[in-house]
């Protein structure tokens, strides 16, 4: 099979398509031929090295968190499943999506909505679970709250204003002006021009910050967050750490507002509660450019200019 390889850590654009072994199915998990795999801001930064603790787990590295293809053998202990099905995967931080095959745990699959394409199926798993698990896990979002997206034109931001509003917040979205429009259409309350205002430095409070680009700290954030409000952001490392465990010492003073991060954690249900969602029209993928394989390298460093609308996805066949 074919698959966009990377041998060292560097420039996105110095991946090479090129032929590597087929997978085969290890215990509970099946192969899916893949017909159109999604790119995230992840994967570029693994690949640039931006991410010191996520190192190639192997090389060549083949980066892609998410995809939808075609069942196309399963482990025998595997059921629920049948050769030649629809599905999307999210194989999490082992990556290996943008490939022409991928093997993955039968717990990250999940049965293709009938009304998706495999580009719109493919931008569901990684980046909806990221959004999900941020809200709903990282803020506890409750209905009636003020939600505010930084980034929110991208593809964990098109998904985070969406699943706000399932939640029942009041969302303001922050993202460049071409952007405005289709967030709007996604159900955004506010619409915010980050050229033109910055939502740090005005009046208005929230009770959570999602910075999912992620270009703010916490303490520009914290002026900004409601009494007992939270930040949470997709960047962990010693920043956020940091800033929560100050956090923590200041409570006793009377600080009640906190910090936090998320880090995407493949789960079957949270993958079957994103299908639900879908089928029901209460969610939707949006997919903002499509390239085939031969130029996934070019679109996983365009993606890293951060301007991107929705999902990056390639059409591997």
């Amino acid at each position: 099979m074919r698959a966009l390889c990377y041998e060292a850590h560097g420039d996105p654009r110095s991946g090479v398509v090129k032929k590597v072994f087929d997978p085969r199915p290890g215990p509970g998990q099946l192969v899916v031929r893949v017909v159109a795999a999604a790119l995230n801001p992840a994967d570029w930064k693994i690949v640039e090295g931006k991410f010191p603790f996520l190192v190639f787990p192997k090389k060549p590295f083949v980066p892609g968190w998410e995809a939808a293809g075609v069942v196309e053998a399963m482990d025998s202990r595997v059921s629920g499943f049948r050769v030649g099905e629809e599905v999307l995967v999210s194989t999490g931080p082992s990556a290996g999506a943008v490939a022409e095959k991928l093997a993955v745990s039968a717990l990250h699959v999940a049965k293709k909505p009938a009304g998706l394409s495999f580009e719109e199926a493919a931008a569901v798993p990684a980046a909806g679970q990221t959004a999900l698990q941020g809200l709903r896990d990282a803020a506890g979002l409750r209905a009636g709250q003020r939600l505010l997206v930084n980034g929110a034109g991208g593809g964990v931001g098109t998904f985070a204003v969406q699943i706000g509003k399932i939640f029942g917040a009041h969302v303001t979205a922050v993202a460049s002006a071409a952007k405005l429009e289709a967030l709007a259409s996604l159900g955004a309350d506010v619409l915010v021009d980050y050229r033109k205002a910055d939502f740090a430095k005005g009046r208005e409070e929230w009770d959570v910050v999602f910075d999912v680009v992620p270009n703010r700290t916490f303490g520009e954030c914290s002026r900004v967050l409601a009494r007992e409000g939270i930040y949470v952001t997709t960047l962990p490392g010693a920043g956020p750490f940091l800033a929560s465990l100050g956090a923590s010492f200041r409570a006793p003073f009377g600080f009640r507002k906190r910090c936090r991060w998320v880090m995407l954690k493949p789960r079957g249900e949270d993958l079957a509660q994103l299908v639900s969602w879908v089928e029901e029209g209460r969610l939707k993928p949006v997919v903002g450019k499509v390239a085939p394989l031969d130029q996934a390298a070019w679109a996983l460093s365009d993606l890293s200019a951060g301007h991107a609308t929705g999902k990056t996805v390639i059409r591997v066949a």
